[in-house]
């Protein structure tokens, strides 16, 4: 089976069949009226002014329930219908639906996220890595682009060669109260009233983090009610995957964030999940790594593996926007005169920079202009996938090139004031045995002369 592509965020993919993958074809839906079941191909949905959007997550306690305790695992499959057949759309779940209005209180809301330990907050990317095969390894950034009051728009992009960047919408709804978790970017094509394609949008789900309410229950019970969704490509339920994850214990891990090794306090979950995946029922061995603050309760790692196969979405780095300042590109910089930039991302085997390096890429552009007696060597640093040789070597020195090209047209910084060059595989920062290592391994290096 074919393994399902996220968000780099989610995450490594490490899929032999548990679900299925970043489609080939996109169910074409218009945008709906959010109280319609979810669409199929054949039936399309239209999007009405006076649609109403149901209550995301409806199958979640209310917030005010005064019993924290989580109901019985059996009572919770027949309330999410896995007494059925499978394939039927949760309710309160919608592809193609719209957000509500945004709430009084959002821009409180907004302003605690973007102070999270790690923050919700336009320019966050997350990378993931996605094995189609033991032979393929591609990079996967999701990217907010936008957090407003009633959403926050974001978008997937894989390196992988024809696959295509896929905005998305998540409804500030969903990030108070959704109980559902759908990842996979890319399954429904959204067409508007104006007949032009909108960002995909799935209410009633989250896509890389657990939401407030279900992070508040987490706490209070020690325990989570998880339910991951998945589309199919015509728009039906493809995967529906519930059960109940305990707190293994709380611990820290180290995620590179910002260009350097970050410890965070998370919240590891253990469980097992009943699964419908396109017609099988299995019962998977399931855990869960959640960031411990309230204010952006992302996940860090989610796994699902049972005898068909494993599913595993983790996210290995972590950058966003800095301040001026200490503990941002340009702190490193005053203090060590160097600093490994992880924000700066290529097409696979290209020198091309990808769309998701604007935020750093602008952040230098601001420390040059702040520092105009600077001068900087640009190195880049590979992994070894494709071996540690030449062709590793002349790519690296493309692409540091690359940056100082787009340094110099773009952003008018003086062509004497930077220098480049490569080093391949040669200067590992870590071992190259491990997704996590070789993440740390492909780099650009600022070097102040």
């Amino acid at each position: 089976m074919r393994a399902r592509t996220h968000s780099a965020v989610l995450l490594t993919l490490l899929v032999t069949g548990c679900h299925s993958s970043a489609p080939e074809s996109t169910a074409t839906v218009a945008a709906a009226a959010a109280a319609t079941p979810g669409p199929t191909a054949e039936a399309p949905l239209h999007k009405s002014a006076e649609a109403t959007t149901p209550t995301p997550g409806a199958v979640a306690p209310s917030p005010d329930q005064k019993e924290s305790s989580a109901p019985e695992l059996k009572d919770l499959f027949s309330a999410l219908g896995l007494g059925r057949d499978g394939g039927d759309v949760p309710e309160g779940l919608v592809a193609g639906g719209d957000c509500p209005p945004a709430p009084a209180d959002a821009a409180a809301e907004m302003a605690a996220q973007s102070n999270a330990a790690i923050p919700l907050k336009e320019g966050l990317t997350l990378t993931s890595m996605w094995r189609p095969n033991s032979q393929e390894e591609y990079e996967c950034l999701m990217q907010v682009t936008k957090v407003a009051a009633d959403d926050v728009w974001t978008t997937l992009n894989c390196n992988a060669p024809g696959r295509k960047p896929t905005t998305r919408r998540i409804c500030r709804s969903d990030l108070r109260s959704a109980a559902m978790l759908h990842t996979q970017y890319g399954t429904i094509k959204v067409i508007g009233e104006s007949g032009k394609e909108e960002p995909e949008i799935i209410v009633g789900a989250t896509a890389f983090s657990l939401s407030s309410e279900q992070f508040a229950r987490l706490k209070s019970d020690n325990r989570l009610l998880y339910h991951f969704v998945q589309f199919s490509t015509s728009g039906a339920l493809d995967v529906d995957e519930v059960g109940e994850l305990r707190v293994k214990g709380r611990r820290t891990a180290t995620v590179i964030v910002n260009d350097k090794p970050l410890p965070l306090s998370v919240i590891e979950l253990t469980g097992t999940l009943k699964s419908w995946n396109r017609g099988k029922r299995n019962d998977s061995e399931g855990s869960a790594v959640v960031l411990d603050d309230e204010r952006f309760p992302m996940l860090v790692d989610v796994r699902s593996q049972n005898a068909d196969g494993e599913f595993r979405l983790q996210y290995e780095k972590i950058t966003y926007p800095g301040e001026a300042g200490r503990g941002t590109l340009e702190g490193a910089l005053l203090e060590n005169n160097a600093v490994d930039v992880y924000g700066i991302y290529f097409d696979f085997n290209s020198d091309v920079i990808r769309p998701e390096s604007e935020p750093v890429l602008k952040e230098i552009d601001g420390i040059m202009k702040r520092h105009p007696d600077w001068r900087l060597s640009i190195a880049g640093h590979t992994d070894n996938v494709g071996g540690n040789g030449e062709y590793n070597l002349q790519l690296s020195r493309k692409r540091s090139e690359a940056v100082r090209t787009t340094l110099i047209n773009r952003f008018g910084i003086s062509a004497d004031r930077l220098t480049s060059n490569g080093y391949g595989a040669g200067a590992p920062k870590d071992t190259n045995d491990t997704s996590e290592g070789r993440a740390r391994n492909r780099r650009v290096e600022l070097v102040r002369q």
